[in-house]
């Protein structure tokens, strides 16, 4: 008799296994010192607060142990100038919290990354707008899919042993928050139907990591993660990658996380392959949001490798024009002089209270 399946990641879903940190005895007592992984946060979050250049690294990844980020919350909320930071949502943005890896993440995106992204996100919103044309399911399903831009997702959290704090900071440590850097998402559907992120190569597992807690942190509603890979050291190389649940017959059934990668762009900064980034509607579509079967769905998403290599290209070439401010600009006039808006009393009164 076969068992129900079950929502996991295999071993082998992933070029590199996952490492935990070492576990920890659990925080019985309450504790108001930090350790020195939680006072390396506190500090990053002050540099990037003062936009310090020390501060820039696009991702840095602090593993903790079992009840540190509950130790985090009220250290920062006892900094109100830095609790008032961390909470602005510009900011909150670039932060993650992992509970099944006990990883908290910050993450500034450099700007070519983001040229490239808003490029591959702008090419999806207009398949999806011709695809919205016909007739049939594929273009009514296509009709109530939009572009979210960077919504923060929560996703339960496991267990935390130990820990300090308030009821209020053990309620927010249940649950991990993302900010993934895009999605697209059905108009009836809980969660994204696409979720992309851009990352660098040195944080190749991170990026397989964030995808197994996409997909099994919604069950599996999250049907598709896109990972645009760009190196920027000593190679040119571009990847991307998707992953997707899918169901393997094993002896109890088992609920699988597979990944493809592929390379658009060489060492050398060639294009190179013939295997352009390939999303099927079928795999989008379930059952709940369209009338018919999504196997019978044959329309696809599809950006081709030499697409790509434009988008990457041109988003590289922008960025070191800024960076060497060889950008056109009108100079300002002879004689003017820059002349900032008064606050208003109001104003002035909100600043006081902050």
């Amino acid at each position: 008799m076969s068992k129900h399946p079950k929502l996991i990641a295999p071993r082998d879903s992933f070029i590199n296994p996952r490492i935990n940190p070492p576990i920890s005895p659990p925080l019985n007592a309450p504790s108001t010192k930090p350790s020195d992984r939680v006072s390396q946060i506190i500090k990053q979050l002050h540099l990037r607060k003062a936009s310090c250049e020390a501060s820039s690294q696009p991702w840095i990844v602090f593993p903790l142990q079992p009840g540190e980020f509950e130790l985090l919350v009220p250290l920062l909320k006892a900094d109100q100038p830095l609790w008032s930071f961390f909470k602005d949502s510009r900011f909150a943005k670039r932060c993650d919290y992992f509970s099944r890896s006990r990883r908290f993440v910050l993450r500034m995106p450099t700007a070519a990354q983001e040229f490239f992204r808003s490029s591959v996100v702008l090419d999806i919103q207009e398949q999806f707008g011709k695809l919205a044309a016909g007739t049939d399911d594929a273009a009514e399903f296509a009709r109530n899919v939009r572009y979210r831009g960077s919504p923060r997702l929560y996703f339960p959290a496991d267990k935390v042993a130990g820990g300090s704090g308030d009821n209020d900071d053990r309620a927010q440590s249940h649950y991990d928050t993302h900010e993934p850097d895009a999605v697209f998402k059905h108009i009836d559907a809980q969660w994204p139907c696409i979720v992309i992120e851009v990352s660098s190569s040195e944080k190749e597992k991170e990026l397989n990591d964030l995808a197994e807690d996409y997909i099994l942190g919604s069950d599996g509603n999250i049907p598709c993660v896109v990972g645009l890979n760009i190196e920027y050291k000593q190679s040119k190389k571009a990847t991307f990658s998707v992953w997707q649940p899918q169901y393997i017959e094993h002896d109890d059934g088992q609920e699988c996380l597979v990944s493809a990668q592929t390379v658009f762009r060489d060492e050398l900064g060639n294009l190179s392959g013939d295997k352009g980034l390939e999303i099927q509607l079928k795999v989008l579509a379930n059952k709940d949001l369209i009338n018919n079967s999504p196997s019978a769905i044959t329309q696809r998403i599809f950006i081709s490798p030499s697409t790509l290599y434009d988008f990457v290209t041109r988003a590289e070439a922008d960025d070191e024009k800024v960076k060497e401010k060889r950008g056109k600009m009108s100079p300002l006039k002879p004689g003017a002089k820059k002349l900032r808006r008064q606050r208003t009393q109001r104003e002035e009164s909100k600043l006081d209270d902050e």
